[in-house]
């Protein structure tokens, strides 16, 4: 016989040496499995933290663009606080913020009010700025802006470095 011509048993032999091959390369092990589903996780971990990171940054900048257009009417109220304080004959503030002939300056979302009791002017944040509740409180007396939140863990919410310095 040639050396060429190949017996049964040989092809048989090699045949099966391929098919053990191919099961080999096509199983998957336990450990490579949870290795694929583990970065499968951390991309889905890291975009949709992103995202929803992104959608929080919106919404601050929002809620901080709200609270900034109140800032003027705020320093208009103090300004005709002192000026009311120094033309009046005992050097007291108004009773209400109705006497400073102020016109309408309450907006959709901020009410103002007035405590003579304390001297405090309060903004109270208004359903539509977001979230009902929020005291925004300047003193008279002590020239200092305080933020009153009822529920600080819910968004959105004013910070302090928002509020102005003077």
């Amino acid at each position: 016989m040639p050396d060429t011509l190949k017996t049964e048993n040989e092809l048989k032999v090699k045949k099966a040496s391929t098919n053990q091959m191919a099961d080999f390369s096509t199983r998957v092990s336990l450990v490579e499995l949870i290795m694929i589903l583990m970065l499968v996780g951390l991309v889905f971990v890291f975009y949709f933290g992103m995202k929803q990171l992104q959608i929080d940054k919106a919404n601050e900048a929002v809620a901080q663009t709200k609270f900034e257009s109140i800032v003027p009417t705020f320093s208009k109220i103090i300004e005709a606080m002192e000026s009311y304080r120094k033309t009046d004959e005992f050097g007291d503030y108004p009773i209400t913020l109705e006497e400073l002939n102020l016109g309408d300056i309450n907006t959709k979302d901020f009410k103002f009010d007035y405590s003579p009791d304390e001297l405090n002017v309060i903004a109270i944040s208004q359903p539509d700025f977001g979230k009902a509740g929020i005291k925004v409180i300047y003193n008279l007396r002590d020239r200092s802006y305080t933020v009153d939140d009822p529920n600080p863990e819910k968004k959105p919410t004013v910070k302090d470095e928002w509020l102005p310095q003077e």
